[in-house]
């Protein structure tokens, strides 16, 4: 494993080299061209990783390489997606304030990208599963809609496990194998299945675009901080099952324990995935 001697301050370089500059400059294009602002952000993740927990990647673009330890790295981005009209369905576009066709404000803002994972073999689900020792979530976003300012944060998760091994297996198995033309498999950020894998944060920045700055909230690779399951993302079921000895409504539960208890949190499973049947390989 090769590491690297890092810093805040090179860490604040790399985001506003490689994410900050980059996003104003396809900003001022997009509103030239009135093409999309979105842009991959996989390589440069890899380079904001590599500072963030001083580990060096490879030089390759392989599989299981993206840092020099094995570790995964994957890049999710949500602060640029392309919106619709909830008026007229017409794509809008994140620097527009109303939309192009019908002048409505009524603008339905997507916050729905997600981590991709492309497992499309047995060896690529044993590689995933037992040869790469983390997997390092990288996600890019707004705090609120009400600015232009961009939440980083970024979480370690252990391949090992148990739900985490049972969501990928479960995905190639009985999703993957049963498709004529399968998707890859799709994580997304926030969400009980994240949740499930009690995913450690590991940085968090607030990017300010106005100011060029980056204000650095968290950082520590070496003592992570287990990221806190909300309960509203449980079903009432769930909710009776860990708070039995409670006798209150879903809303008192979730107003008195806005969090699951860590102790908790064992108890819970993997929800039973719906695989669409007519996408199914057999089905004609």
């Amino acid at each position: 494993m090769e590491t690297l001697q890092t810093s805040e301050q090179l860490i604040k370089e790399c985001i506003k080299d490689l994410y900050l500059d980059p996003r104003n400059l396809v900003r001022k294009w997009s509103k030239i061209t009135n093409q999309t602002c979105q842009i991959r952000f996989a390589y440069p993740g890899q380079h904001i990783a590599s500072v963030i927990t001083g580990i060096k990647g490879r030089g390759t673009a392989a599989r299981g390489d993206d840092l020099s330890d094995g570790s995964e790295v994957k890049t999710c981005s949500r602060a640029d997606q392309l919106s619709e009209c909830n008026s007229c369905g017409a794509k809008v576009l994140v620097w527009q304030e109303e939309c192009p066709v019908c002048k409505s404000h009524d603008i339905n803002v997507k916050t729905d990208s997600h981590w991709i994972f492309s497992i499309r073999s047995k060896n690529e689900l044993n590689l995933l599963l037992n040869k790469v020792p983390r997997i390092i979530l990288i996600l890019f976003d707004k705090e609120s809609s009400e600015t232009d300012n961009i939440r980083l944060r970024i979480w370690v998760v252990d391949s090992k496990n148990k739900y985490v091994q049972e969501f990928f297996t479960e995905y190639y198995y009985n999703n993957y194998l049963k498709k004529e033309n399968p998707a890859p498999c799709n994580l997304h950020p926030l969400l009980y299945d994240f949740f499930l894998m009690t995913p450690k944060i590991i940085f968090h920045a607030d990017i300010r675009f106005k100011e060029r700055e980056v204000d650095t909230i968290f950082w520590d690779v070496k003592n992570p901080k287990i990221e806190e399951m909300p309960t509203s993302l449980l079903t009432i079921q769930q909710i009776k099952e860990i708070f039995k000895s409670e006798n209150l409504t879903k809303k008192e539960i979730i107003n008195k324990y806005p969090f699951v208890p860590e102790l908790m949190r064992d108890k819970l499973t993997m929800r039973a995935k719906i695989t669409k049947t007519f996408k199914n390989k057999y089905v004609r």
